[in-house]
């Protein structure tokens, strides 16, 4: 479904059509995806990018779009080849760890970790690609982008979020309360298909030739 029609449907469902409500459908999609980016972590909210690695620099930010990361890896730069994934450490283990490679004068391993908007790569390293592969936060929805794989996938999501912030707003809490069951239920059956789908199939057998 697109921005339209899922605003056209919740108006709908809610039967409101007074401009005290219209007028703020916009906000109750923010507060939606903003539910959604803190709840969910799923395949099709994962991404990846590359940046290259700078001498003795440490720290690099975040995209913009950063929920949540998966891994961070490492390449050559020249050939793209040797990819290691990197261990990660709270941010006060990397500073334990830190303080023993300084001290030792070795670099056993190559860590990261996340501090505020930056990730922290410790020890720094040289001619190197540096790949993240992070959950990246849900595409707003909007008039100008009206679709994305939410609204393509689990559009009652949208429909039940909003009709739970519009009965919120108009002071209505027992039907706000029966819409966020629905829309935390399609919450937990999208994470539920997520982790379903990752472990699903066969196992992997040995044929005999």
């Amino acid at each position: 479904m697109t921005y339209d029609e899922i605003k056209a449907l919740a108006l709908s469902y809610a039967d409101r059509e007074d401009a005290e409500v219209s007028d703020r459908i916009d906000d109750f999609i923010v507060i939606v995806e903003s539910r959604i980016n803190r709840m969910l972590e799923v395949r099709k909210m994962s991404t990846r990018t590359q940046t290259t690695a700078i001498a003795d620099q440490e720290y690099y930010g975040l995209p913009a779009d950063f929920s949540g990361i998966r891994d961070i890896e490492i390449s050559d730069l020249a050939t793209g080849k040797f990819r290691q994934t990197r261990a990660y450490l709270t941010p006060d283990q990397m500073k334990i760890e830190s303080a023993k490679n300084v001290i030792s004068g070795t670099g056993r391993q190559v860590y990261y970790t996340i501090v505020a908007d930056q990730f922290q790569i410790y020890p720094p390293v040289t001619d190197k690609t540096i790949e993240i592969i992070y959950y990246q936060n849900l595409p707003p929805l909007t008039s100008v982008s009206p679709d994305n794989w939410l609204s393509f996938f689990a559009p009652d999501a949208y429909v039940f979020g909003i009709l739970t912030e519009i009965n919120s707003f108009v002071k209505d809490a027992q039907t706000s309360a029966l819409w966020d069951q629905r829309f935390n239920e399609v919450v937990k059956q999208l994470d539920y298909d997520d982790a379903r789908d990752r472990w699903s199939g066969t196992p992997m057998q040995i044929r005999n030739t």
